[in-house]
C-alpha cells in the first residue's frame, strides 16, 4: 500500500507540474500574439501602409490611452458604459430564467413561443435604437432596454438547453426516494444546468458591452461610445483609438472574470478539472 501510495504521488505531482507548465504556456502565447499584433501595427504605419493621419501609431495611442487613464472623466465614461451593463445583466438573468423554465417545463409555452422567439433573435440591437431614442431618448433607460434585448438570447438558449439536458431518470429516481423539491433542485437540476448558464451568461455579458458601447456611439448615451463619438466629430483620433482599445480591454476583464468565478462553482466539472 505504501509503494503505491508513493508511486502515485510522484505522477500526481506530474500531472499537477504539466497542468501549470500548459496554463503558463497559454498565457505566454497570449502576450507574444498581442505583442505581434503591436508590432506589426507599428511597422504598417511606418512602412506606409496605414496612414498615420486616419489610424495612427500604437505608441500613439496607448500613450494617449495613459494620459486619459488619469482623468475623472475617463473613468466616469468607463463606469457609465460598465454599469449599464451589469444592470443590463442582471435584467436578462431575471427574465432568462423565468422564460427558461417556463420553455423548457411547459411544453404548451414552449410551442406557442417557439416562432416569436426565433423572429426575435436575428434582429440586430441597433435596429432598434431610433425606437428607443424616441420612446426614452439618450438615456439609461434606454440603453438597459437595448442591451437586454440584444444579451437575453444566449442565456435563454444556454439555460433552455441546460433544462432539457436533465437526466429524467435521475428525476425519476428522485421522486421514488421522496428527496423533495429542495434536495432535487440543488442536488440534480442545478448541477446539470450550472454548466449551460454560466457559458450562457460569460456570452452575454460580452454581448451586453458591445451594445452599450455601440448604443452610446449611435444613440448619444453618456458612456465610452459617446467619448469616440465626439473625438470623432473633433478629429481627435488618437482620443479615439484610446477609447477604442479601453472598451476592448474592458471587455477582457469582464470575460475574465466570469472566468474566474466558474472554477469555484464548476470544480467538479471535467472542462475545470482539465484546465487544473
Amino acid at each position: 500500500m505504501t509503494a503505491v501510495q508513493e508511486t502515485s504521488a510522484p505522477a500526481g505531482q506530474a500531472r499537477r507540474t504539466r497542468r501549470g507548465a500548459a496554463r503558463n504556456n497559454d498565457w505566454l502565447l497570449g502576450i507574444v500574439g498581442v505583442i505581434a499584433a503591436l508590432l506589426i501595427w507599428e511597422l504598417a504605419g511606418r512602412a506606409g501602409l496605414l496612414s498615420q493621419e486616419v489610424i495612427p501609431g500604437p505608441l500613439t495611442v496607448l500613450a494617449r490611452l495613459g494620459e486619459l487613464a488619469t482623468t475623472p472623466a475617463f473613468w466616469l465614461n468607463v463606469w457609465a458604459t460598465l454599469q449599464s451593463a451589469l444592470l443590463g445583466l442582471v435584467t436578462v438573468l431575471v427574465i432568462a430564467s423565468v422564460l427558461a423554465l417556463l420553455i423548457g417545463l411547459v411544453p404548451a409555452f414552449r410551442e406557442s413561443t417557439w416562432f416569436l422567439v426565433e423572429f426575435l433573435k436575428p434582429i440586430p440591437p441597433i435596429a432598434l435604437i431610433p425606437l428607443g431614442l424616441l420612446l426614452w431618448g439618450p438615456s439609461l433607460t434606454m440603453k438597459l432596454t437595448l442591451i437586454t434585448f440584444g444579451a437575453l438570447w444566449p442565456l435563454l438558449t444556454q439555460l433552455v438547453y441546460g433544462i432539457r439536458e436533465t437526466d429524467k431518470t435521475v428525476l425519476d429516481m428522485s421522486k421514488s426516494y421522496r428527496l423533495g423539491w429542495w434536495l432535487t433542485t440543488t442536488r440534480i437540476i442545478v448541477p446539470t444546468l450550472l454548466p449551460y448558464a454560466l457559458t450562457g451568461l460569460r456570452i452575454s455579458a460580452s454581448i451586453a458591452v458591445v451594445v452599450a458601447v455601440v448604443t452610446e456611439l449611435v444613440g448619444g448615451a453618456r458612456g465610452m461610445g459617446q467619448a469616440i463619438a465626439v473625438a470623432q466629430v473633433n478629429n481627435n483620433l488618437p482620443t479615439l483609438y484610446a477609447y477604442v482599445v479601453a472598451a476592448g480591454l474592458l471587455g477582457i476583464l469582464v470575460n475574465l472574470a466570469f472566468m474566474v468565478t466558474e472554477r469555484p462553482l464548476l470544480f467538479w466539472h471535467p472542462s475545470v478539472r482539465e484546465r487544473g
